[in-house]
Formats: structure tokens, C-alpha cells, sequence
């Protein structure tokens, strides 16, 4: 019997509807999305099934899954229905928009203990930062000591509605989505950010918005005292938009390259003993071998293997890598850190789901 699908959200939840639809087990059966014409665009690619622009009534159509791809401001309602409705959850990041809203989500999946909740952040899901991932817990990097990640994507194009008036994202503090960064390193090394302090450029390039900032940076003290810097751009001139990593362990270093230079690892090794800089790793997006239609859901093959993921603690009743206290870290780093960017860069602890 094959897993009923929901999917809110059809944006972005398109992709992600196609890569459900392609796992054996699964089958995409409700779509929801406010904007009907949307609605029945997307609708058309999946014949079978039903269209809804009540989340309510999509609930109460009888699904085992529901895949939460809205904007940010509703991710809490949304997901704590689903939890209540009795479906498993993939929920796009980040968790929440506030402190508040993120504990609450928390709490909902602690109420909730046979449902199934994973954040969907498919940066962690690349090749590359896979591939990392197994070479730290092989003990390739040693002690974790400090790591640098950057997002920087100019999105001003989508501040505004078609009538001039602003969009949720105008308001949306650049550091607050920081998963995209933060989860990759946290996800690598395992570490816990403890405290934060921001601080910002200011809003020079969308100055009659008021609200847009064009960056944010947090430096972070993790539990084990070592630093990750995360830097967020969202307004500035720099094309094409690009994602940097680099962390530095007791026995060795990974690194990503900026654009132009072609995607790849560089790397220094304790274990490559006599070298004499750092040596390369032909390491990309895309995982090579995956299936054909592992590319459908938009981000290369990550889609692919995060839904896998996810399926597996479905199918096997296993703690999803990616789940609500690892999701409430990575957001709530980043809402700490506009706290304290907004308060000239004063330290924040950032709090403890658990407590």
C-alpha cells in the first residue's frame, strides 16, 4: 500500500510533489495551494490527485504524509495540523519565524511521538557535504575547531508583489535563513551552537523598504568552544549566487571554492602525509550513479536522497536525520543572531529545546 501525499505550497512544493511521486512507495494525492491558478498548473502534472485551496479540507482527505512547502510565516500552523491530523511531516525550512513558534513546534512533535518530523534542508544532502560528512566521522578532520559557511543570493526580484506591495521575504532579516549554511556544518561535525552575535550592513540597497537588509553575519560559540561564522547576503550586485563551506579540524581541512572556479573539495590532511598544499577532490552537487529521475526535484539529486531519508524513518520507525531539535537549533541560531545584531552585535544565548 503506498504512502498518501500532501503537498502545501505549490511553489516550491512542485519539485518536491515530483520527487514523492517517483519513490515506490508513495504516491502524491492532494495538492494546496491559495493561488488557484497555481493550483491547477501543477495540478495538471499529477492526474490523480485532488486539488485544494483549504489546508483544512486537504487534511481531511486521509494522508499518511504531508509535505509543508508555504512561506516561512505559516510553517507553525501548518505543520502542528498535520502532526494533529496524524501524518508524518517534511517541513521546509526554516522551522518557524519566531522563538515562540519554533517551541511550539517542538512541543507539538513531542505530543505527537508516532509521527515522523524532518526539516527539509537539502543543502545538507549535496555530494560534496555527504561526502564530508562520512570523512569527519572517519576521523579524517579530528577535533572540531572552527568553520565558515556563506549563502550569499541576491533575491530583491522577489520583495515585491506584481501591485508594488511588499512580499513576506522584504521582511525577512537575511541571518534568520541560515539553514542553508549552518545545517551543512552542523550536520558535518555534529556540534551545538551555544551563543551568537550579529551584526548588519544595513538596508542601502532597497532603502525604501525599510525592513530588507542586504547582510547579516553571526559568529558562533558551540558547545564544544569551537567558532562557525555564517554570513548572509540577500541585496547586493554579485552574480551568480553561490554557497561557501570550509571547516578546519585538528587533523585537517575541507574547503569549497567561490564562483567562477568549478565546484570541488580542496583539502589538507593529516593523512595524506608529505604534501605540500592542498590537494583536490573532484567533489559536486550531484551524487554521480544516482537514478535517472533522481534530478526532478530542482537542487540536483539532493531532493532525491533527503526524501529517502525521511522515508526510511517512515518505513523503519527511526529518528529522521534532520529532526525538530536539530531544526530548531539551525533556525534559532539565526533569530538569536538578528537579536543581537540588531542590539550592535551583543552576545545571545541561544536556548536548549531539550529545556
Amino acid at each position: 500500500m503506498a504512502y498518501r501525499v500532501g503537498v502545501s505550497g505549490l511553489r516550491r512544493g512542485v519539485g518536491l510533489a515530483r520527487m514523492f511521486d517517483v519513490m515506490p512507495d508513495c504516491q502524491v494525492t492532494a495538492l494546496c495551494d491559495i493561488d488557484e491558478s497555481t493550483l491547477n498548473r501543477v495540478g495538471e502534472q499529477f492526474p490523480r490527485a485532488q486539488r485544494f485551496t483549504d489546508y483544512g479540507d486537504m487534511l481531511k482527505s486521509g494522508l499518511d504524509i504531508v509535505m509543508v512547502a508555504t512561506p516561512i510565516p505559516v510553517h507553525k500552523e501548518q505543520t502542528i495540523a498535520a502532526l494533529e491530523a496524524g501524518c508524518h511531516v517534511l517541513q521546509e525550512v526554516t522551522l518557524a519565524d519566531t522563538l515562540e513558534s519554533c517551541r511550539d513546534i517542538v512541543k507539538a512533535v513531542e505530543r505527537h511521538p508516532k509521527q515522523k518530523f524532518m526539516l527539509a534542508e537539502n543543502c545538507c544532502y549535496w555530494a560534496h557535504i555527504m561526502a564530508w560528512t562520512k570523512m569527519w566521522r572517519d576521523g579524517l578532520g579530528g577535533e572540531f575547531m572552527y568553520a565558515e559557511a556563506e549563502y550569499v543570493h541576491d533575491i530583491r526580484s522577489l520583495t515585491r508583489n506584481p501591485d508594488g506591495t511588499p512580499t513576506w521575504r522584504a521582511r525577512r532579516p537575511p541571518i534568520v535563513y541560515c539553514t542553508h549554511s549552518l545545517g551543512p556544518i552542523v550536520k558535518i561535525t555534529g556540534e551545538r551552537p551555544v551563543s551568537v552575535s550579529g551584526l548588519h550592513s544595513g538596508a542601502k540597497m532597497e532603502p525604501e523598504l525599510g525592513t530588507f537588509l542586504d547582510f547579516e553575519v553571526g559568529i558562533i560559540q558551540t558547545a564544544s568552544h569551537g567558532v562557525i561564522k555564517i554570513l548572509r547576503g540577500q541585496g547586493m550586485m554579485r552574480e551568480p549566487a553561490f554557497h561557501y563551506y570550509s571547516i578546519y579540524g585538528t587533523k585537517g581541512t575541507f574547503e569549497t571554492a567561490r564562483p567562477p572556479y568549478p565546484m570541488q573539495t580542496n583539502a589538507y590532511l593529516e593523512k595524506a602525509p608529505y604534501t605540500h598544499g592542498m590537494i583536490t577532490l573532484p567533489l559536486k552537487e550531484d551524487v554521480p550513479g544516482a537514478p535517472s529521475y533522481a534530478g526532478v526535484g530542482g537542487h540536483g539529486t539532493a531532493e532525491y536522497y533527503m526524501i529517502s531519508d525521511f522515508m526510511d524513518s517512515v518505513r523503519q520507525d527511526t529518528k529522521p536525520p534532520i529532526d525538530v531539535y536539530m531544526a530548531y537549533n539551525l533556525t534559532v541560531t539565526g533569530l538569536c543572531a538578528h537579536e543581537s545584531a540588531m542590539n550592535g552585535g551583543k552576545s545571545v544565548l541561544i536556548p536548549d529545546p531539550r529545556d
